[in-house]
């Protein structure tokens, strides 16, 4: 692999986490999720994985936590944006109101609850 694949390939990875950053979700989208594949579950992470990649090693994570649920593309490979009760916390912090989607943000279907 050259520098210039690289590079593009590490761009590129960056710009589909990018799409759906850690958010909040409906209850309902969190269920939607549990029952589209077996989810996926690694000791001592909270919440599950689709089991279907979106892209590569990325997958969507969903994590119910303080009443409130929560989801968003995560790598694997290197546990990039894992979801966690930390980022959990200061994302509270930092978006008291944020608006809770009813899908994914990047789908036809998106929706604020």
């Amino acid at each position: 692999m050259t520098a210039t694949d690289a590079t593009f390939q590490a761009s590129s990875r960056e710009a589909v986490l990018a799409r759906f950053p850690l958010s909040r979700v409906s209850e309902t989208f969190f269920d939607d999720m549990l029952g589209v594949l077996p989810p996926a579950h690694i000791a001592g992470v909270p919440g599950f994985f689709v089991s279907e990649a979106v892209s590569d090693d990325i997958h969507a994570q969903f994590v119910h936590a303080g009443g409130r649920f929560y989801g968003g593309y995560v790598g694997l490979k290197d546990r990039t944006g894992l979801i966690t009760h930390a980022r959990i916390a200061a994302f509270d912090a930092a978006h008291p109101d944020a608006v809770e989607l009813a899908w994914y943000p990047d789908g036809p279907e998106e929706a604020a609850r």
